[in-house]
């Protein structure tokens, strides 16, 4: 990355992060897909901040490539990540030594606590009161139910999530400059990548679960059990953590993620309807 920034400091304005806050609450889940969730929303969101801050076409779609890596967390707490996110790239763009690993290991840090943070109070909380509201307006006929809803929700979260925001900015400027001077940004890299990796092995171990069917016949006593007899002996969740693997190598070999899935449909309809998984 090149430091073309380094004489003429380049700062956002309230005008700019309006624009950021306004994309990120338009678009974030308006653009989600099964291979990044939310990334391309994000990309989306920081890229008035990404044309202001960076002159150079090549350092622009730099910074664009690391934020259309997968991305995924709450709507509202989530706006936190932005404003981090948008002073980490003010600061490398005025020449700080932060590495685009750094700045990806802080947003996968923090999208798991955000999201069931913000899930927790929102969507398991606020949002259900509000709703048993409106819909016993509904029910009694009045058409003040979900207009009363969406008023009362928009109103809670939009201001609570621009603040988060604009606080997050604000506050991760200075804070950012403390742990460069200190020397504290390495191990705090450090320490995101690897609450990033666990957060990561945490959602494969709950998500990705099938087991072997198929027994073998003795001739004597009970069929020999592949899955409970052999291969939960030598490790539970073997064929998932298998898998998972498998796939990582196929994407590092460059393989689409289309074609993976499909390959994962096939072999799967196949397997299973031979009752083998």
């Amino acid at each position: 990355m090149s430091k073309e920034n380094n004489s003429t400091q380049v700062t956002l304005n309230d005008r700019d992060l309006l624009g950021m806050w306004a994309r990120w609450v338009c678009f974030l889940n308006g653009m989600v897909n099964f291979e990044r969730m939310q990334g391309v929303g994000f990309c989306h969101a920081i890229s008035p901040a990404i044309k202001k801050l960076y002159s150079k076409k090549e350092d622009r779609v730099e910074a664009y490539k690391r934020h259309l890596t997968f991305f995924n967390t709450n709507a509202t707490t989530g706006s936190i990540i932005l404003g981090i996110t948008a002073a980490m790239e003010e600061q490398k763009a005025n020449g700080a030594e932060i590495e685009s690993e750094t700045i990806n290991a802080v947003k996968i840090s923090l999208m798991g606590p955000l999201a069931g943070l913000g899930d927790s109070i929102f969507q398991a909380t606020i949002f259900p009161i509000l709703l048993s509201i409106g819909i016993g307006l509904g029910l009694q006929g009045s058409v003040m139910g979900p207009i009363l809803f969406t008023i009362l929700a928009l109103g809670i979260s939009y201001p609570l999530d621009y603040w988060w925001f604009k606080k997050s900015y604000k506050e991760g400027r200075p804070l950012l400059s403390k742990l460069m001077e200190t020397g504290l940004l390495t191990k705090v890299t450090e320490g995101a990548s690897m609450v990033g990796l666990l957060a990561a092995g945490t959602l494969t171990a709950s998500y990705i679960n099938f087991t072997v069917q198929y027994e073998v016949p003795l001739s004597v006593g009970q069929p020999l059990s592949i899955q409970a007899d052999i291969l939960d002996k030598i490790a539970p969740n073997l064929l998932p953590l298998l898998l998972v693997i498998g796939c990582w190598k196929a994407l590092r070999k460059q393989v689409g993620i289309g074609k993976l899935i499909l390959i994962i449909f096939i072999v799967g309809i196949l397997l299973g309807s031979f009752g083998i998984i």
